[in-house]
């Protein structure tokens, strides 16, 4: 089953009076379960692409379908519904609110779903990513590899139909690097997530299941 379908999807930005073209007729199909990389020189369309399958872009023509619902026509609030219930995002600042620590940090989008077991699911998102012992540190007591994981605990909590990850590991050591995207990986195979990440990591790369690379705001190449 397709999760996320683009069609013919075309995207330019304005910069000044010049006019940018971002995405040049994008054609993507992602299914349940993948775990997909988006690659390319910058500039080649993959954070665009990402912006469009996360709901915080529409595409100017082209059709952009997620979990089973066409979204070119919906407003902002029924993409901001959308994004809720169905995407997970991890990115590569983290975005962690300083102030929480990192139980209430993951605790965030179940409240902002108003579900009643919310601590209860955060819990058992900070196990899955090894951080049972650090639940009540705050993001300045934590390293860049916990940070992450917090932030990745935080983009499965709801249980989304796509986890989308823009290079989450640009901010970290080699070694920590590996890490967070063997856990990833770990979370896809074993959870059946699914994720689509913005990368250049030769390691996730040779584990993924399919590699999408962009050149000037097409799709170059596709490669399981």
């Amino acid at each position: 089953m397709n999760v996320v379908e683009l069609r013919n999807v075309v995207k330019y930005y304005q910069l000044g009076k010049l006019k940018v073209s971002a995405l040049k007729g994008i054609d993507l199909e992602v299914q349940q379960g993948e775990f997909l990389i988006l690659k390319g020189q910058s500039g080649s369309g993959k954070s665009t692409t990402l912006n469009i399958i996360g709901g915080m872009d529409l595409p100017d023509s082209g059709e952009v379908t997620l979990a089973g619902s066409n979204i070119n026509d919906f407003n902002d609030y029924q993409l901001s519904n959308m994004r809720r219930k169905h995407i997970g995002f991890i990115f590569q600042s983290f975005n962690l609110i300083p102030v929480l620590n990192a139980l209430e940090n993951v605790e965030y989008p179940l409240r902002l779903q108003g579900r009643k077991d919310y601590r209860e699911k955060a819990r058992d998102s900070l196990e899955k990513v090894g951080l049972k012992e650090f639940m009540k540190h705050r993001p300045n007591e934590l390293s860049g590899g916990q940070i992450q994981r917090v932030a990745i605990a935080r983009g499965i909590v709801t249980q989304p139909d796509i986890i989308l990850a823009d290079e989450p590991t640009a901010n970290l050591d080699s070694k920590t690097s590996r890490q967070i995207m063997e856990l990833m990986l770990e979370l896809n195979r074993e959870q059946n997530l699914t994720f689509i990440v913005v990368t250049h990591h030769d390691y996730v790369m040779s584990k993924a299941s399919r590699v999408v690379e962009l050149q000037d705001g097409e799709i170059y190449k596709s490669a399981a």
